[in-house]
């Protein structure tokens, strides 16, 4: 089965994983987020990239998502699942729960989303499945050998770093979003130009603006609901890097 990479959002340093080794790497990109670091999940050696840097110091519009793939491919990763924090739409949807979007909606702009262009050959791959069915199956499937509940649906990628107003959020769900987040873009496409099989395990950390029941501020729902969100997450990741899926 082939093994999984990792790239990690915000909450990398509340996962827990213990770094073993980190490989400074410069790609024909730039530098990416983060040294290229192999971290300790139960006996295995995962190779993982801190989206934000492993200070959280780089805004979603600022990350070098190419640079970011490329380092990783340049050391033989074929999957790769992206650990992405998202604000919950979807009333099925609640805070501290995972899901494995199956649709992305971009409304972001300005990023550097594709390794063509600029004198190299224009690059038009196939992106009706965002992302890889099989991959998605084995981190559901990891989920739900840990007890938890997974929902599916579309994710809506937005520019940030600021949080959405509620009628943006009100849009996003009339387009069919479930979730909302600000990094799957273009992470996903850049990882299909690279033929690397790229799913996300997301965790909702808050409801999207306008969506709390109880009108909560979006930032003490975060506090709130981060750390139970994230405990599940790194045993996914145990279950999907040790186990059978």
């Amino acid at each position: 089965m082939t093994p999984v990479a990792l790239i990690v959002g915000s909450g990398f340093e509340r996962l827990g994983f213990e770094v073993l080794t980190r490989s400074p790497t410069k790609t024909p990109y730039g530098e990416p987020s983060s040294a290229v670091l192999t971290l300790g999940v139960g006996g295995a050696r995962v190779p993982c990239i801190a989206r934000h840097g492993e200070e959280h110091h780089l805004a979603p519009h600022e990350i070098n998502y190419r640079a970011n793939l490329w380092a990783l491919a340049q050391r033989g990763v074929r999957a790769c699942v992206g650990i992405n924090t998202v604000g919950a739409i979807d009333a099925a949807l609640s805070p501290s729960e995972l899901a494995v979007p199956d649709q992305l909606i971009d409304y972001t702009h300005g990023r550097l989303s594709t390794y063509g262009g600029a004198g190299e050959p224009v690059r038009h791959i196939e992106f009706g499945e965002p992302f890889s069915p099989s991959l998605r199956g084995r981190v559901a499937a990891a989920a739900a050998d840990c007890g938890f509940a997974v929902r599916a649906g579309t994710y809506g990628v937005t520019q940030g770093p600021r949080l959405e107003t509620a009628a943006e959020i009100e849009r996003l769900a009339r387009d069919g979003c479930a979730m909302v987040g600000m990094t799957a873009m273009p992470e996903a496409a850049l990882a299909r130009e690279l033929d690397i099989d790229y799913a996300i395990c997301a965790v909702a950390v808050n409801y999207a603006a306008g969506r709390a029941p109880d009108g909560a501020p979006i930032l003490a729902q975060i506090e709130q609901f981060s750390s139970l969100g994230l405990r599940k997450v790194r045993a996914v990741i145990e279950r999907l890097v040790g186990g059978a899926v």
